[in-house]
């Protein structure tokens, strides 16, 4: 007889080293993974978020198995499984693309991987998880009957109701309404906090990433550029790649120069326009990329550096405002989030500023951060 999952079963993922490239006769070798190594602590929720193509749904197949490693290894808990085959690796997977049997009916294809190991109780299983999820009105329903979000729910139920020691999620949520995504993300961290499962999400939902992750590595072109917590990625970017990609509304970058004077470091942007920031590494004179993101920007007090900005337009939110700037000499447009009750009108003229530490400033060329 199978039992549940429990915490204590939850096995630690370890990539050392991994790598995929792709090799195809008249081509350049493509290499889509270069390098990832990740300790992943058991039961812990980790997710990969980044741009299509950036390797991530390529290092979950990989760990899946359904794609050869090309150098490196994967471990869950003390065992080596980048030569084993899929099914000898304890690992549940839910696929984007469904991959649902057509003429099997939701409670069967939920109860197929039950019954094909044997477990007992199969039925009450599927009942039980279907009425978590939420689903239990399709369970008499063929896929092609179904939603793409149905489909969707369906497909998750599925990798869920196996209890693996190692769940695997690609974009999970990506064909779910706005409604059924809060719910399903919801209802995905209770069971994954109940069960114990050590999880992979890949999504590039970066709203979905930081709400469901424990920490989340942000991909770009096969690499991780930042590995940490929720908090981490988004108050401390690594660099301006991560800055840019995490954050709704997005960062604003521009350019300036930073000025250091004995109290620290004053960037200069536009015509006349200062923020003070805290980078100690930078030099005088040094011309950076200036990140600032619009959740930071406030209205200025009158004896601190600020920017100049026109108003172009002021959006209600009721929760909150926001404005979009012009300031003279800077290109491209700064936004700025504004508190309840706080409204500025077309046309106007305003100063804005942030605190020192919520000013970050990027090696133009390169993109790293300047601490």
């Amino acid at each position: 007889m199978t039992t549940a999952v429990t915490a204590t079963d939850a096995a630690p993922l370890t990539l050392t080293d991994v790598r995929k490239t792709y090799l195809a006769r008249g081509r350049e070798p493509f290499e889509a993974v270069k390098g990832m190594s990740m300790d992943i602590r058991p039961g812990e929720l980790i997710a990969l978020l980044g741009p299509s193509g950036c390797g991530k749904t390529t290092t979950l197949r990989m760990i899946a198995g359904l794609e050869t490693v090309t150098s490196g290894a994967i471990a869950i808990g003390d065992r080596q499984v980048q030569d084993l085959p899929p099914g000898k690796r304890d690992i549940g997977v839910g696929f984007e693309s469904y991959a649902l049997y057509p003429p099997l009916n939701v409670r069967e294809n939920l109860a197929y991987g039950l019954k094909a190991r044997r477990v007992r109780g199969a039925a009450r299983q599927v009942d039980q998880l279907a009425a978590r999820l939420e689903m239990s009105d399709l369970l008499d329903q063929r896929p092609a009957s179904l939603s793409s979000g149905q489909k969707q729910r369906v497909a998750l139920a599925r990798a869920l109701i196996r209890n693996p020691r190692v769940l695997l999620l690609d974009e999970p949520l990506s064909h779910l309404d706005a409604a059924q995504r809060q719910r399903v993300r919801r209802e995905l961290k209770v069971l994954q906090r109940e069960f114990g499962y050590t999880t992979i999400v890949v999504t590039h939902d970066q709203l979905e990433a930081l709400s469901l992750a424990d920490r989340m590595a942000v991909m770009n072109a096969g690499v991780i550029e930042q590995f940490g917590t929720p908090d981490e990625i988004y108050d401390d970017p690594a660099n301006m790649f991560v800055a840019d990609f995490v954050g709704e509304p997005k960062i604003n970058l521009f350019e300036g120069t930073a000025v250091r004077r004995s109290g620290g470091t004053v960037v200069r942007a536009g015509r006349d326009g200062r923020l003070a920031a805290y980078a100690p590494a930078a030099t005088d004179g040094q011309a950076v990329t200036v990140g600032l993101r619009p959740q930071d920007a406030r209205p200025a007090h009158d004896d601190e550096p600020a920017l100049a900005a026109r108003v172009v337009v002021y959006e209600d939110f009721m929760e909150f405002g926001l404005a979009t700037l012009e300031v003279p000499g800077v290109d491209g447009r700064i936004v700025a989030q504004l508190p309840h009750g706080v409204r500025w009108r077309r046309g106007e003229t305003r100063r804005i500023a942030a605190r020192p530490d919520r000013v970050y400033l990027f090696d133009t060329e390169t993109g790293t951060r300047i601490r």
